[in-house]
């Protein structure tokens, strides 16, 4: 299928009710801006263990969803920019940046069709996180508007759920088993992340999903050929709510549950 095709189908699925599901989960944003407000630092403290002081850097969010990572790092005196494909994820996002009293940049279109203008070489830092890679069919166009988007010397952070977690591992029983097919490179349809927030209505079926998930080689190789330097990869234990919930208690100790890249543009 090709980008464009996978691009619909997502754009649909991520505009069918997703500020209603942040509002399920978050409160209105009017609320969840208080929180923010109050401590800034924790939903971003992973980042900003690879940052440092952030104040006055740039720092472009790519699928940055409800926005609450971007008015963190905007509360910290950054100036962000985010762009996402849903207008409903916007929509929450500015809300909850204007309650915040932060300003932040969102552009609502697919990642590879951002206009020219929007990928100057000029932030400092670019973030991707938590289940964004499997959107698209090909890594490399990703990561060469990635690479086309940091200035010299700029730095790349992508956090994401380990590919072994969710390409090969499955709940059987009281064991976590080996069920998958982890070098397989089908695509698969999937209920939209947000969906389990929202009330289930057997009339009006919900709009789906497509994904294909990639491999941790294909994501490292494909960050190497745009020319990125990596410098880090980090693979992460003790995350408990990376796993399913039915998972067997004390397993995510064991297999890791996320992982995180540093690519930096010399």
């Amino acid at each position: 299928m090709r980008q464009s095709e996978f691009s619909s189908i997502n754009r649909a699925g991520w505009n069918d009710g997703a500020y209603q599901a942040w509002v399920n989960r978050h409160g209105l944003p009017q609320d969840y801006a208080l929180t923010l407000i109050k401590s800034p630092q924790q939903k971003i403290l992973k980042y900003l263990n690879h940052m440092g002081d952030i104040r006055g850097k740039r720092i472009a969010n790519l699928l940055g969803s409800k926005g609450n990572k971007a008015v963190s790092f905007a509360l910290l005196g950054a100036e962000v920019t985010v762009v996402d494909i849903s207008k409903e994820n916007s929509m929450y996002a500015m809300e909850l940046a204007e309650a915040a009293g932060v300003d932040i940049h969102y552009i609502v279109s697919d990642l590879l069709e951002i206009p020219g203008e929007e990928k100057e070489e000029d932030y400092d830092f670019v973030i991707m996180e938590l289940g964004v890679l499997h959107y698209f069919v090909d890594l490399v166009p990703v990561f060469t508007i990635v690479r086309k988007m940091l200035k010299k010397g700029g730095t790349f952070i992508l956090r994401d759920f380990h590919p072994v977690l969710t390409k090969l591992l499955t709940v059987e029983g009281a064991r976590m088993v080996a069920a998958g097919d982890y070098f397989g490179t089908c695509e698969v349809e999937v209920d939209v992340a947000f969906r389990k927030l929202l009330k289930t209505d057997l009339l009006h079926p919900s709009t789906k999903n497509r994904i294909r998930r990639w491999t941790l080689g294909d994501i490292i190789t494909s960050i190497a050929t745009t020319g990125l330097t990596i410098t880090q990869l980090e693979e992460e234990a003790g995350i408990r709510w990376a796993f399913p919930r039915n998972a067997p208690l004390g397993i995510e100790n064991n297999i890791p549950g996320l992982f995180t890249i540093i690519a930096e543009k010399k």
